[in-house]
């Protein structure tokens, strides 16, 4: 099943004919202005099973809980406008994307205690000042030119520096407290990977397992703190395929294999969470 993505100029989303339910999407730092590129393989795989993709994109801030607030606002008015109340809603976030998805369950509570469940992909809620290796990793993804105009605009430097006075709202204890006393998501995918040692993972494990017992699934893949990130490539088919088109095939799919797993491990826990 080939779907296109569409844009209402705010949301990006992929609509198969008869959905099953609605992923909400919201990216890491920076890589999150751009999910339909930068996640395009993740969330195309996603539709493919029969859900329907609505990624928020949003400008990196140091303000979580306004980013968080309006992607909720941008989420409800989405479901809305496409028809898609009343399906399974599910939350999907990656790294900054995480945090973010637990705040915008408590900026709009009516529509975050609808929610079926919620997966963490590599989650962060770092400080500012131990944030840096996170976004320094992620901007990797991003034009320089560009990354260095986000930089001067948000922390006021042409390069990433440690503002000591500034934290992100919340702060990581802020968010946790917010987390143990108010989430209200029973259901959740935790995603770990190997050979990332930047993310809040096992934190945010102990602190759902306390508050909700066995309903929380922790994973631990093969992979980084990058291995949600991966595109789709239009590989040429039939008699236009050369070797050299075989051989980029074979590197593409072996260099994204972990990506690959990840998606099947998603994909098994959404069909378990709607059988």
């Amino acid at each position: 099943m080939t779907l296109t993505w569409q844009t209402d100029g705010q949301t990006w989303f992929l609509l198969p004919p008869q959905p099953r339910a609605v992923i909400h999407f919201l990216g890491g730092a920076f890589v999150g202005s751009a999910p339909q590129f930068f996640y395009s393989r993740l969330l195309e795989e996603l539709a493919r099973m029969g859900m329907a993709v609505v990624a928020t994109p949003y400008t990196t801030d140091i303000d979580h809980a306004q980013l968080a607030f309006k992607a909720a606002q941008s989420l409800h008015r989405s479901l809305q406008s496409k028809g898609l109340m009343g399906l399974p809603l599910f939350g999907l976030g990656h790294s900054l994307g995480g945090k973010l998805q637990i705040l915008s369950c408590l900026a709009l509570p009516s529509l975050g205690s609808q929610r079926r469940g919620n997966i963490f992909l590599a989650y962060s809620n770092a400080g500012l000042e131990r944030a840096l290796p996170v976004l320094q990793a992620l901007a990797q993804a991003w034009p320089q030119q560009q990354l260095s105009t986000l930089w001067r605009m948000w922390m006021g430097s042409s390069s990433p520096p440690v503002n000591l006075w500034l934290e992100f709202e919340p702060s990581p204890a802020e968010t946790n407290r917010l987390i143990e006393e108010q989430y209200p998501v029973r259901n959740n995918l935790l995603v770990e990977f190997q050979q990332d040692d930047i993310d809040d993972i096992p934190l945010l494990y102990q602190q759902l397992r306390r508050k909700y017992g066995g309903y929380t699934e922790w994973q631990r893949l093969e992979g980084d703190h990058l291995t949600p990130l991966g595109f789709s490539y239009p590989f040429r088919v039939g008699g236009e395929f050369s070797p050299i088109d075989a051989f980029a095939q074979f590197f593409y799919q072996n260099l994204l294999a972990p990506n690959q797993r990840m998606i099947r491990s998603i994909q098994a826990w959404l069909a378990a969470q709607l059988a």
